[in-house]
């Protein structure tokens, strides 16, 4: 799978400016979302042996990262979209999701013609819910109007995400919560958000619980936020496929001229390789 992206960057004096003007060009109301980024490092080179620490349903990202491995070795993540309402929480104070509680699932661009769309739906609350994921070096600035890079995501399904990762060969390196709003327009995910980081001290303890929100603070002093405006394609050796989501990068960049300029992204600053 190929993830296309433009980024933009917006002060937070118009924040909510920007989220006006998307919701009024994806005709939909912003809906607020938190994702947990857990990352992995390596600590060996791993084998295309994998033990069992998350059932299966893996299988597909299992190739992609061991296909990237053969060559340079790569961070990897675990992302969980988090229910707000249990950020600081402990699991025994999660709300049931029998009582009505939705938690957001993310929106992705997959096969079909080439993008498929995702609902919120609900979900057992009382333990994560995590997709691992893997993202390849972008390809060189010039080649394309945006910024193109081989990806992998999955859901597991069940089992611990955590050992699964560990079994593979790596190991906690750190985490942060990504913090915003997310619109569909037509087949573009748009996230408006800041990056928080966790306080040190839950940083080097246990990733199994959030402390409050009001507790994270923005990697970014300027508290500066960021507009992604992504697409996912399943088959990117596909030209035509490649073409449609790029073309539609383009038509939003133009959209957005005089309130934010969308821009390709820094190759160096998205480079997942592990040194």
């Amino acid at each position: 799978m190929h993830e296309l992206l433009l980024f933009g960057q917006v002060h937070p004096n118009y924040r909510d400016q920007v989220l006006k003007v998307l919701a009024g060009l994806s005709a939909m109301q912003p809906q607020a979302i938190a994702e947990r980024h857990v990352i992995f490092k390596p600590t060996r080179t791993p084998s295309n042996t994998v033990s069992i620490g998350a059932k299966q349903g893996v299988q597909s990202s299992q190739s992609q990262i061991t296909k990237a491995q053969q060559g340079d070795l790569f961070y990897i993540q675990l992302v969980e979209i988090v229910n707000m309402d249990r950020i600081g929480r402990t699991p025994s104070q999660n709300v049931d999701v029998s009582n009505g509680d939705h938690i957001m699932v993310g929106t992705e661009r997959t096969a079909n013609g080439d993008y498929e769309k995702q609902s919120s739906l609900p979900q057992d609350t009382s333990k994560p819910s995590w997709s691992i994921e893997f993202r390849d070096l972008p390809e060189v600035p010039g080649r394309t109007p945006v910024t193109s890079r081989l990806m992998g995501s999955t859901p597991i399904k069940d089992g611990d995400a955590v050992k699964f990762v560990e079994a593979l060969g790596y190991a906690y390196a750190s985490e942060y919560v990504v913090h915003g709003h997310q619109f569909l327009h037509n087949n573009i995910v748009l996230l408006l958000h800041r990056p928080l980081v966790l306080p040190l001290s839950t940083t080097k303890t246990s990733i199994r619980q959030l402390p409050p929100l009001a507790s994270l603070k923005p990697i970014d002093p300027s508290n500066t936020y960021i507009l992604q405006a992504s697409v996912r394609v399943q088959d990117g050796s596909n030209p035509e496929s490649m073409t449609m989501g790029m073309n539609e990068l383009k038509a939003f960049k133009e959209a957005m001229k005089g309130v934010v300029d969308m821009e390709v992204g820094d190759r160096l600053a998205l480079d997942a390789r592990f040194r």
